[in-house]
């Protein structure tokens, strides 16, 4: 089951009734784990023991830090540490068993919660079965977000009452996702994908073209299922972690990365790169830097050693080749490299009076950001190291026009290309919009018969437009990570 399938939105309703109507309020939150256990056993074929274990494990290793001092309890979460990454390295990474669902989500916030508990930032849970629900909380299962204890646990166990506000506001996301999902991102798939499986009867501007469609398809397709699972979540009113925030809008690639897949970067940032930053090993790594590069350079050799080893972990953690690898370490070169050029780059936009605060500037460099961001797709798209190297070399060798529009939208006719141009374009225009205002607060504020026109002409290009299976059980990209 995943949750643009037909079974989960029906599957969802029931679930509606029951914490609403069924339960009293001081036991909804039984419901909500109900829902997720048996969410879990029909979406995973791999066994539910392991998200299990993971859970007595961070509950076992709470609770022991609470009443121990502070060597033991460095101990205790070295232990949960090791346990949880050594499940995902073996599971995942061995090649010997088939890695159970959204194991990649769930152990990063299984780490996080017994690091919360470490420092005092949060307090114990002291019943396994909350923390279960915790960490097996079904809209965040599949693909994250990676949520935090601290802002999760009263509104999962608290309970909460029946509202119109929860319900327009979650049934409207979900309308939205699914218009992301089946309308933008299942339509283009077939087409990147065709360019970057043929890569080799194509010119350079194809191969771009392959990246750029990779590009906007993840963002509708990722965007899409976290609309679908904070809508998801919503109803039941509770408020999972944003996880994107409109990220073509950014103007370098550092601030492309704090507006993308947002949670598992700042997971990444809290528990990764801050402690390296300002280990042992950073602070010599700075002194041979001022010694050998000047003090400014030096300075920021902690922050490129710990930058370093975050995004091949990064890489790594997306999956385990080497085009992975190569992907994180180029966006950490890139990411680097300004760091180190900054000062750079200063001068010469002074000297060369540019207008830093203009529009056309700012303009300049989101489109430069964006174009960098596609061009990064170079790695992961091609489905092996050899297509890789082998759609590099077309971009940066082979500057030949399509010879007609199968090398430009294979697959897809003159007609529904229109279409699905016009669904990208509305997307675009509701980011701009939500850039200045929340699109749903002003949309509450129309007549009834315009909500519902801009309700139904979304429910109508997803049913007229969207590309559907018998099931509707088409997967998301982010799954397979």
């Amino acid at each position: 089951m995943t949750v643009n399938s037909l079974f989960f939105l029906v599957f969802l309703a029931g679930i509606y009734l029951f914490y609403y109507v069924v339960f009293p309020v001081k036991y909804r939150w039984l419901v909500l784990l109900a829902a997720s256990v048996i969410f879990y056993i029909q979406a995973c074929a791999a066994s539910p023991v392991y998200v299990f274990l993971s859970a007595m494990c961070i509950w076992i290793a709470g609770m022991l830090m609470e009443t121990q001092e502070k060597i033991k309890k460095k101990i205790i979460l070295a232990a949960a540490v090791v346990f949880n990454l050594g499940l995902l390295l073996v599971l995942k990474y061995s090649g010997f068993f088939t890695a159970p669902l959204g194991i990649s989500y769930y152990t990063l916030i299984a780490v996080g919660y017994v690091a919360d508990v470490y420092k005092g930032k949060v307090q114990a849970q002291k019943n396994p079965a909350r923390l279960l629900l915790f960490l097996m909380y079904f809209p965040q299962m599949t693909q994250g977000p990676v949520n935090r204890y601290q802002p999760m646990a009263a509104q999962l166990y608290e309970g909460h009452r029946m509202g119109y506000h929860n319900l327009s506001y979650g049934c409207q996301r979900i309308l939205w996702g699914f218009f992301k999902k089946l309308v933008i991102a299942d339509n283009l798939h077939p087409a990147m994908q065709s360019l970057f499986d043929g890569y080799e009867t194509l010119g350079g501007v194809s191969c771009a073209l392959a990246c750029i469609y990779m590009t906007v398809w993840m963002y509708a397709d990722f965007s899409g299922y976290m609309d679908i699972v904070a809508g998801t979540s919503e109803l039941f009113g509770i408020h999972i972690a944003e996880n994107f925030k409109r990220p073509f809008f950014s103007k370098s690639l550092a601030e492309y990365w704090r507006r993308w897949h947002i949670t598992l970067c700042a997971w990444f940032r809290d528990y990764m790169f801050y402690p390296l930053a300002i280990s042992s090993a950073a602070v010599r790594f700075g002194k041979f830097g001022r010694k050998h590069f000047g003090v400014r350079i030096g300075k920021l050799f902690p922050s490129l050693f710990a930058l370093l080893f975050v995004w091949t972990c990064t890489g790594l953690w997306h999956e385990p080749n080497w085009r992975y690898v190569l992907w994180g370490a180029a966006n950490g070169f890139f990411i680097m490299g300004a760091m180190v050029m900054q000062p750079y780059f200063d001068a010469w936009k002074k000297a060369f009076r540019i207008p830093v605060k203009s529009r056309g500037w700012q303009i300049f460099c989101m489109v430069r950001t964006f174009l960098l961001v596609c061009l990064l797709k170079v790695f992961p798209g091609p489905k092996d190291t050899a297509a890789m190297a082998g759609v590099i070399r077309k971009i940066f060798t082979d500057i030949r026009l399509p010879g007609g529009w199968d090398e430009v939208l294979p697959g897809i006719g003159k007609g529904d290309a229109m279409c699905l141009g016009f669904a990208v374009l509305i997307v675009f225009a509701v980011d701009v919009i939500q850039e200045k205002q929340p699109v749903r607060d002003l949309l509450a504020q129309k007549y009834t018969l315009v909500r519902w026109i801009c309700y139904l002409g979304v429910l109508a290009m997803i049913l007229l437009f969207g590309q559907f299976n018998v099931s509707m059980t088409g997967g998301f990209a982010y799954a397979q990570f």
